[in-house]
């Protein structure tokens, strides 16, 4: 196979644990998403399962239905639930929770009274607008708010004064929900402070590698397909992207923008523990780096790591200008 992930499941495991020592008072619940972030569902929630993490989360329905038949007895909530024809009892008859995220959903289903909701105190883009309490409160009256939400929109940056004016909003709505479950940090959100844990903290970009402490859980290889020798001045790619500006040895490794992959130009691969720069974007199943450090080892049907425990996902994120390295992982498409 041109391109081989690796998913490691002890250190999935310790960062779960990691979590847990950090946040004792919190459960932590695991966040798989989009196939576990990119590394598989089948790759992930067992391992996690066996370190001891009871509760998931998902976005879509087949996501949950995914994780129940990979974790029988976990809870496994679906945040982007109800928003089109499907309802509470395709839930249950999969034995997951789903999240109401919209007046209309609360308008259609009156009936179901212990229900999780979640709240848009400022991410701005999803669940019930906090900044419309009468409108909330209009639509929760008579219900049984069981599990509580929101998501922080600026965690990452722990100098945001976003932070606090959403944790001041969700904590007004959690007083008036008192006997709720509440959950408002994420991965980066619980290390603003324990008042932003509450009862459960939603750990995604943490368990798969980000973060300061937090062990690389993955490997993505791939082979090399060409090796050629160039001449100053002769260029690369689509539209002459890259033209050399000295004699190289270039690489083609069998990886590419439909394999998902973040690499640009400004990024590396890892040839045996040395970093091999990128010399331009992608094709659809290409790239070409500069082998001109390996020059006398490097070999077609070889393999490089487009990222490992060397050249984390995390710096590749900060190479590429894509975020952090959950954001390189999700991407994935291998």
């Amino acid at each position: 196979m041109p391109l081989e992930l690796t998913v490691y499941g002890d250190a999935l495991a310790e960062n779960f644990r990691r979590m847990q020592r950090f946040r004792p008072k919190s459960e932590i619940a695991a966040v798989v998403k989009a196939n576990a972030y990119g590394l598989g569902f089948e790759n992930v929630v067992p391992a996690l399962t066996l370190a001891g993490c009871k509760t998931f989360f998902v976005n879509r329905f087949d996501e949950g239905d995914a994780v129940r038949r990979l974790a029988a007895n976990a809870r496994i909530f679906v945040l982007d639930a109800l928003i089109g024809g499907d309802t509470p009892a395709d839930y249950a008859a999969h034995g997951l929770i789903p999240v109401f995220s919209t007046i209309e959903a609360l308008a259609r289903f009156p009936e179901e009274k212990d229900i999780a909701v979640r709240l848009d105190t400022g991410f701005n883009m999803a669940g019930l607008n906090a900044f419309d309490e009468p409108a909330v409160m209009r639509a929760l009256d008579g219900r049984n708010v069981k599990f509580l939400m929101s998501h922080l929109a600026c965690a990452e940056r722990p100098d945001s004064p976003k932070n606090r004016r959403q944790l001041d909003l969700f904590s007004k709505y959690a007083a008036l929900f008192p006997d709720a479950e509440k959950s408002l940090a994420a991965s980066f959100g619980a290390a603003l402070g324990e008042e932003y844990c509450f009862d459960v903290i939603r750990s995604g970009a943490a368990l798969y590698g980000s973060g300061a402490g937090q062990k690389n859980v993955a490997r993505l290889s791939a082979e090399i397909g060409w090796v050629r020798r160039f001449d100053a001045g002769e260029s690369l790619g689509y539209n002459d992207e890259c033209v050399l500006r000295k004699p190289a040895v270039v690489a083609t490794v069998l990886a590419g923008s439909g394999d998902g992959i973040a690499h640009k130009k400004g990024c590396f691969v890892d040839y045996r523990g040395t970093l091999l720069p990128v010399l331009a974007a992608p094709a659809t199943n290409y790239l070409s780096v500069d082998a001109t450090a390996a020059a006398d080892q490097i070999k077609v049907g070889e393999s490089v790591d487009l990222f490992n425990e060397n050249y984390t996902p995390d710096r590749l994120a900060a190479d590429a200008g894509t975020g952090i390295g959950a954001d390189v992982l999700i991407r994935l498409n291998v």
